[in-house]
Formats: C-alpha cells, structure tokens, sequence
C-alpha cells in the first residue's frame, strides 16, 4: 500500500478507537482539551501509520530517520522484522514501561498507544497486498489476505473506502453529540 493509503487507515484507526483506549484520558477535561487529546492521538496513529516502512530507505520514515532506516533496511528484508507481532511486542513494552518513567504518563501512553494503532493498521492493510507480511518474523513465511498491487485500483479503492468511512464516521460522531447536546 502507499503512504496515502496508510496515513488513512492510520487516521480511521484513532478515530475509531480513541473511545477505547484514551477515553479515561479526557473524560473531565473541558472541550478544548478533548480535542487536543484526541487530536494528539489522531495524529499519533497517523505518524504510527508510517513506521512499518522505516525499513526502506525511499520511505517517509526512511526519510526522516535514515540511520535508523538504513540500519533496519541492511538487515533485514522489507515486510519482515518491521511488520512482525515483535514490532507490535515492542510497543506493549514501551507502555509497559511508562509507570517507570519520569515523563507525563498520560500524554506518554496517549502517543504510544497511537503509535501502536497506526503500526498495527499499516500491517492489516499491507496483509491485503500480494507481497503479505512475515508476520511471525523470523519466520519467513509471508502472510497475506488478498492479492492487490501497491498504487493499482485495488489499492485506489481501498483508499477511497477508507475515507469514505472517515467522513462518515465524523458525521456520525458529530449527530450523536449534537443529539447528546440537545438532551442534557
């Protein structure tokens, strides 16, 4: 999938699940601040959305860190380590380690789950590729649901859906709250 496609489903995925997992955070807060936490959020499965590709060196992220990206890329072929269950571990140890860490825990937890998120959806999404993922890497085996090709039709459509879904989800979201407004 390309980056477009990824930044969506990254963005869909906050959307959807700032309610499940980042709701305690802002439950007494004001308005003002709801919105920037979930924006903060939003934002964070959006960048997270990314990550998986820091083992190209072409990539935005291989871009944007590419001592990293150029270390990952020379040791480890595209689609396995960065898009494994272990990068997915990686992040439950980076929340795990939060209550030991001297930092806004809150804030913390909000951009690592978020990131987490978006790494999780640029794996579902890149599963629907023909190239699959090794997603019990280091196992070579590839895994994948569908068969589209990055910046075909299939792609284009999957794209399009997803932000279809988002408008509609904001609508969605945007009724029940005014609905809520209206009854308190």
């Amino acid at each position: 999938m390309t980056a477009g496609t990824h930044q969506r489903g990254g963005l869909l995925c906050g959307l959807v699940t700032h309610h499940l997992f980042i709701a305690p955070y802002y439950e007494e807060a004001n308005l003002y601040s709801k919105i920037f936490i979930i924006t903060l959020y939003c934002l964070a499965t959006t960048v997270g959305s990314l990550l998986p590709d820091i083992d190209m060196t072409g990539s935005q992220m291989g871009k944007l860190f590419p001592f990293i990206s150029k270390f990952i890329a020379k040791n480890f072929k595209h689609r396995t380590l960065t898009h494994s269950f272990l990068s997915i571990a990686f992040f439950f140890v980076l929340i795990a380690c939060a209550p030991l860490l001297d930092v806004g825990n809150e804030f913390y937890i909000i951009i690592t789950c978020g990131l987490m998120l978006g790494h999780i959806s640029h794996i579902v999404l890149d599963l629907f590729t023909h190239q699959g993922v090794c997603l019990f890497y280091p196992c070579k085996k590839k895994i994948k649901l569908a068969n589209f090709k990055t910046g075909a039709k299939g792609e284009r459509f999957i794209s399009q859906m997803l932000l279809i879904s988002m408008v509609l989800y904001v609508l969605y979201e945007t009724y029940t709250t005014m609905v809520y407004a209206i009854h308190q």
